[in-house]
């Protein structure tokens, strides 16, 4: 791995954020615009990448990838671990807790994964990440609605309800809805609550990466016009997350996030220690260099984007997220090449 060519893949991402971000100031791109970006890219491109690399990918090693796909569950759960174990050495408020520990255990291992990953170690990397990041899917909306709901009654029982609700922006007609979050849970019945989880689950972008799965394990090769229709699609998806990723930016509070002290000490943590912990797990361990730079390298990246979304969706704090996710954004464009420099020393 050369760090020259991490240094100028992280150059040029870092041009077309910033391109997003003007094409927003500009109104080209607007709010609704950005939103049905991401949603084609989550739910169309990448997952049509992710299909053409498994359509040229080796067939040799099939049950590495299986195993790839169970050391993933057991992976975020490790994670989910660490994140607990990291709030409660560090004294995290147990209003805030929750919120933490989720931007600890989901990172942008695919808007900005994907576009490293192919610039560091080819095509199929990003086939083989996309397995090892699977149950990112699964417990987005289990784990991370969890914690999600917990901290917006946290948030509503230490404002004082309609107060502290305000306090965050949440509109007073939801104050009720945040206050009896644990009652409606508990009213739901078994069947809609597996209902409600299917139907976030399944997913286009969801039913396209186990189909990438199914084509790899089934050994079904194509060079022809499917792979390069696939590839084709799926090569615009660097550029459109990095688009999106500016034009998101443009509606945060940028400089209000960039002075939050606290957020540099957890960037800190999210982009080097937890790379770091992955690094030496996979050394101790006896994972293979690739494997390991595809797990040090992804899990190295700035918080998800999608954790700011739940968030929103669950009427938990997205300032705390907000201001989170573009202090790890910035800093990864320099700690990126640490981490890969890192592997090439261990």
């Amino acid at each position: 791995m050369d760090i020259m060519v991490i240094a100028r893949c992280m150059i040029k991402l870092f041009i077309v954020l910033v391109l997003g971000f003007v094409l927003y100031r500009f109104d080209i791109i607007d709010g609704r615009t950005s939103k049905k970006l991401s949603s084609m890219v989550v739910k169309v491109t990448a997952p049509l990448w992710i299909i053409s690399t498994a359509l040229s990918a080796s067939t040799e090693n099939r049950l590495g990838v299986l195993v790839l796909f169970g050391a993933g569950i057991l992976m975020y759960v490790g994670f989910i671990l660490f994140a607990g174990f990291v709030t409660w050495i560090f004294r995290v408020n147990p209003k805030d807790r929750p919120l933490y520990e989720c931007m600890l255990v989901f990172s942008n291992n695919s808007f900005m994964g994907f576009p490293v990953l192919q610039s560091v170690l080819g095509d199929a990397s990003v086939f083989y990440s996309s397995m090892l990041h699977f149950s990112f899917n699964i417990f987005i909306y289990t784990y991370a609605v969890y914690c999600f709901e917990k901290a917006a009654m946290s948030t509503a029982a230490a404002g004082g309800g309609i107060e502290g609700a305000a306090a965050v922006g949440v509109k007073a007609a939801d104050v009720n809805i945040m206050g009896n979050i644990a009652g409606k849970t508990e009213s739901k019945t078994k069947k809609q609550k597996i209902k409600e989880l299917v139907h976030a689950l399944v997913t286009p972008g969801f039913i396209l990466i186990l189909l990438a799965l199914i084509i790899f394990v089934a050994g079904i090769r194509d060079d022809g016009v499917i792979y390069e229709t696939c590839y084709m699609i799926g090569n615009v998806t660097s550029v459109l997350s990095m688009l999106v990723l500016g034009a998101t930016f443009a509606q945060y509070p940028v400089k209000e996030s960039l002075s939050d002290i606290r957020s540099y000490g957890f960037a800190i943590i999210r982009l080097l220690v937890i790379p770091m912990v992955t690094l030496l797990v996979c050394r101790l361990i006896g994972v293979n260099d690739y494997y390991t730079s595809i797990a040090t390298i992804t899990n190295g990246m700035p918080v998800a984007s999608m954790v700011v979304m739940m968030a929103n969706e669950h009427n938990a704090d997205t300032r705390i997220v907000t201001r989170n996710i573009v202090v790890t954004t910035a800093l990864s464009l320099v700690t990126i090449p640490l981490v890969v420099a890192l592997l090439q020393v261990f």
